[in-house]
């Protein structure tokens, strides 16, 4: 199935790179299976799991278009200014690959 999932313009330059392969969001987007469009291209979800952020800062920052997990934090930060980072925040983590 078709979803919808909006990126801010760092993240679609990342995906774009073939640097950022995952997303993690306050709610689930969709199931394995389903898919996103971004640009004509179209990326399939293998994975979605809820994880704590602490988690992912540290061991799937990279997967998130991120050099060092501290980085991964000042995005969140930045993209959730009103709650900010919380270490035990569980967040719904979106592992995607391009279709060809």
């Amino acid at each position: 199935m078709e979803i919808n999932i909006p990126f801010n313009d760092w993240s679609k330059n990342r995906i774009e790179d073939r640097i950022k392969c995952a997303t993690s969001r306050n709610k689930a987007y969709g199931f394995p299976g389903d898919y996103f469009v971004i640009d004509e291209i179209k990326y399939r979800l293998t994975l979605v799991v809820k994880l704590p952020l602490w988690f992912i800062a540290h061991e799937l920052f990279e997967t998130e278009g991120c050099k060092k997990p501290d980085e991964f934090k000042e995005v969140w930060k930045e993209i959730h200014p009103r709650k900010g980072w919380v270490d035990e925040q569980e967040v719904w983590y979106h592992y995607f690959v391009e279709e060809i």
